[in-house]
């Protein structure tokens, strides 16, 4: 049986684009998890909303754009574009919370909303939550954590060494 592993991180932050931060941790942990894990099946959803709206990307920043730059937003009112992707964002939730781990990626002191989502809808569901920060004294990466580890290093030794997900319990 292969267990499933969502990739939760920062994507967008406290930045105005849709895609503002790096995204390079998710092939690092991808290739953390396939070389440790050869039939773990990984989510990764930067992937797959790119792989959803790879021609529509511009469309998406602009739509965005106008609703940072509205005094109000009501949902029903948004731009069709923007309501998709929000269901979209519910969706990858859904998936978190379905994988068999879900891995957080928080680096420094940047906290994510999208990825508290994730999270919290792994750890309700029952879901081994893995967050590798150092925001060890955040209420929320405390309370919807099963572990935390400082790098990628200590991402891999715990895979190695406690990473099966059916014998952790949160």
């Amino acid at each position: 049986m292969s267990t499933s592993f969502f990739l939760a991180g920062v994507m967008q932050g406290s930045g105005r684009a849709i895609d503002a931060r790096d995204q390079s941790y998710r092939a690092t942990l991808r290739r953390v998890i396939e070389s440790l894990r050869p039939d773990a099946v990984v989510h990764d959803p930067h992937e797959l909303v790119l792989a959803r709206y790879r021609d529509r990307v511009p469309e998406l920043r602009q739509a965005l754009t106008a609703v940072a730059d509205s005094p109000v937003v009501v949902r029903e009112r948004l731009d069709p574009v923007v309501r998709e992707l929000l269901d979209v964002f519910h969706e990858m939730a859904k998936l978190a919370a379905d994988s068999d781990v879900c891995v957080a990626w928080l680096p420094g002191n940047e906290p994510s909303m999208g990825t508290a989502a994730e999270m919290y809808g792994a750890y309700t569901a029952g879901r081994t939550v893995v967050t590798i920060t150092d925001m060890r004294y955040n209420v929320a990466v405390l309370s919807c954590s099963t572990v935390i580890l400082p790098d990628v290093a200590a991402f891999s030794d715990w895979l190695l060494k406690d990473g099966d997900p059916l014998c952790t319990t949160s």
